[in-house]
């Protein structure tokens, strides 16, 4: 499977994150895998054990396993690595609808419905709405029984040329 860098370097020029999605779905690669390529280059991410199963326009769903590196006491996953799952989901939700160059969280809260003690847990994403600059979006994060665990929704800003 090509990493991540040859991805870049074998769509040819790109003119937006949204492109790079176009490209690769163009030239019949494997998204997911992309995607799962860029995530273990990412320490943290890759420390978490998050991994993505489904993309598609303004749409993510990833999963990630319960283990005792990621917990507080009580054996509940930390809240700040939820944080980071719901961010990471939903910013990649956003870059599939980004047509500008890069973009940045600019808000994102979350409300803690139930503990994460039940794994592996599953995290949804999707684009409530994208303006120009801004988007939008949610997500759930279920455990292993498919109950609500967590609710996320942030906004994003996107850079334009």
């Amino acid at each position: 499977m090509p990493t991540w860098d040859e991805i870049i370097k074998s769509v040819g020029q790109i003119t937006s994150i949204r492109d790079l999605f176009l490209k690769a779905r163009a030239a019949n690669l494997n998204v997911v895998d992309i995607m799962n390529d860029y995530l273990r280059s990412e320490p943290l991410l890759n420390f978490i054990g998050l991994e993505f199963v489904e993309l598609g326009d303004g749409f993510v769903k990833a999963r990630f396993p319960y283990k005792r590196e990621i917990l507080r006491r009580g054996g509940m996953v930390h809240g700040g690595v939820i944080m980071t799952v719901i961010d990471t989901v939903l910013g990649t939700a956003v870059m599939t609808v980004n047509d500008g160059i890069d973009q940045y969280t600019t808000e994102l809260k979350v409300h803690f419905l139930e503990p994460l003690i039940n794994g592996p847990f599953t995290v949804e994403g999707r684009v409530i709405r994208a303006g120009r600059h801004l988007a939008v979006a949610e997500a759930h994060v279920y455990d292993v029984n498919n109950k609500l665990c967590a609710l996320g929704v942030g906004t994003w800003f996107m850079v334009k040329k």
